[in-house]
């Protein structure tokens, strides 16, 4: 029973609410209808048709200046016109095939001196290494140096094995909570619910 008027109290709070933002709504509804009346009264209209009118002139003028054909004598033979267009055309892939044989014969002088592309020639500088008094680079494997100790131990698959220890610690809190179990032959951790 209370939550149904706790219900009815709150949808007559969301209905006083709905209709104050009508009325605000409604408010400034009126007020922009002011405005627009007040903004009509100062903008002349037939000034924008005038303006729209002149617009209107001024693309058509373009328009048929841009669409504008020139007068072509009807006495041009299309042949000889071809006939040169040919000339033209011969002469541009003559003039082509040129400049192609040009950069051909210079890229060839190129290609023979290069013939090693420049990331695969060998270094002409002096020795950087020595010039840096850089140490050499090992050329074997660390595991196999004397001088160093093994940290770890490898398991069976040549991960880090997990210490004895870890084993020991994790079984006694193990036994203490009574969640889980480790088996001692395989250090294989079994959980319970």
């Amino acid at each position: 029973m209370l939550h149904n008027q706790t219900f009815n109290l709150d949808q007559v709070a969301f209905a006083t609410e709905g209709i104050k933002d009508a009325e605000q709504t409604t408010s400034a509804l009126k007020s922009a209808n002011k405005e627009l009346k007040g903004m009509v009264k100062i903008v002349n209209t037939s000034d924008i048709d005038s303006m729209q009118d002149k617009m209107m002139d001024l693309s058509t003028e373009i328009q048929e200046s841009l669409g504008r054909s020139y007068n072509v004598a009807d006495d041009i033979d299309e042949e000889e016109l071809m006939g040169g267009m040919c000339i033209q055309f011969y002469l541009l892939v003559w003039i082509i095939n040129a400049e192609l044989d040009a950069l051909e014969s210079d890229m060839g002088a190129k290609m023979e001196s290069d013939a090693i592309p420049s990331y695969l020639q060998p270094d002409t500088e002096t020795d950087l290494d020595a010039k840096l008094n850089l140490p050499a680079a090992p050329t074997s494997n660390a595991a196999a140096m004397p001088n160093r100790a093994r940290q770890q131990t490898e398991d069976e698959l040549g991960l880090p094995a997990v210490p004895q220890s870890f084993y020991t610690q994790l079984k006694e809190h193990c036994s203490q909570n009574g969640k889980a179990h480790i088996h001692d032959s395989h250090n294989v951790l079994h959980f319970y619910r």
